[in-house]
């Protein structure tokens, strides 16, 4: 990994003989990918689950418990404006805690659970796990997300996308940004590779297009899931190259 991303190196530049280097890292970590996607797609589903049973308590408590639950927001938004918001005992803190799970406040998908030591090649370790299985993914207008292109594929696009961010939620914030540059990278240089092989056959082509599209999908949507503004991928990539490869 650490040899990898000194070839990746900085990630802003498209580098020499790109398409070799993500050939060899993903052979290398190949052994690593089934097991990578066992774990984010089982976490990708819990905390969808998860996120969907707090919306289902949001609404019921809108609906059957208002004052509990304007008490309970009022009652946050005081200790997080407080100068030392943990001052109150442990035992009220936790029982204030159930209470805005009860009524349905915050976001699953926000949490971080642990504390972590720092993995410095694991952006890279994500892209090569995205790298291997975006193929295997295709855009489903119907459910506005991606979706496996064949039956027997134990993916899905959410899941995935899910487990991804919580990952990087227990760490840095500088990890989902490095992970967006690697993004970055790999798409301009898709981009670059899909305009040079003019002699390409058709439906290699057409394959070639269909992968940015699912890529440019799952990166758009993991900075949705994971509360990060449009502006901070579109350093990574130009919107006009977004837009050009919806087109293609």
């Amino acid at each position: 990994l650490e040899q990898l991303r000194d070839e990746l190196y900085p990630e802003w530049k498209t580098p020499t003989k790109a398409v070799s280097i993500y050939a060899s890292g993903s052979k290398k970590a190949e052994m690593l990918m089934l097991p990578m996607l066992t774990c984010f797609r089982r976490i990708g589903q819990a905390q969808l689950l998860r996120r969907m049973i707090r919306f289902e308590l949001g609404r019921c408590s809108r609906i059957d418990a208002k004052t509990l639950l304007q008490s309970v927001s009022t009652l946050n938004a005081s200790i997080l404006s407080s100068e030392n918001p943990f001052e109150e005992s442990p035992p009220e803190l936790k029982k204030f805690c159930d209470m805005s799970l009860a009524v349905g406040l915050g976001d699953p998908l926000q949490t971080v659970f642990m504390a972590t030591d720092p993995l410095e090649g694991l952006p890279v370790l994500l892209l090569l796990c995205v790298i291997a299985y975006v193929p295997k993914l295709s855009y489903n207008a119907m459910f506005g997300s991606l979706s496996k292109n064949k039956s027997g594929y134990p993916i899905d696009g959410w899941p995935l996308i899910a487990g991804i961010s919580t990952l990087l939620k227990q760490f840095h914030p500088s990890y989902s940004k490095s992970f967006l540059a690697y993004i970055g990278q790999f798409v301009r240089v898709s981009v670059a590779a899909c305009f040079e092989r003019k002699q390409v056959r058709k439906d290699v082509a057409s394959q070639l297009t269909e992968d940015l599209r699912s890529m440019l999908v799952l990166v758009n949507q993991f900075c949705d899931i994971s509360s990060i503004p449009k502006s901070a991928l579109h350093e990574h990539i130009p919107q006009y190259l977004m837009e050009m490869c919806s087109d293609l």
